[in-house]
């Protein structure tokens, strides 16, 4: 059974390769203290921060599962 918790799971872990990718794609034309400090704010945190929502994602996935399994 595939829950709608863990497609958001995937899509979100998708979206974040993404971001990486078009991030570094970046580099060859921009590389100044600004895209430093573009990535230092705001980029850093976002691969720490999906994996920390990934987590909770996979907990509440497991506990929806054990719910369903449990009231079937």
């Amino acid at each position: 059974m595939d829950s709608r918790v863990s497609g958001c799971e995937t899509s979100l872990a998708r979206a974040l390769t993404e971001l990486n990718r078009s991030w570094e794609a970046t580099a060859w034309g921009w590389r100044d203290a600004v895209r430093e400090e573009f990535e230092r704010k705001y980029l850093a945190d976002i691969g720490p921060t999906v994996k920390a929502a990934q987590t909770a994602m996979k907990a509440v996935d497991d506990l929806l599962r054990q719910a369903i399994r449990e009231c079937s």
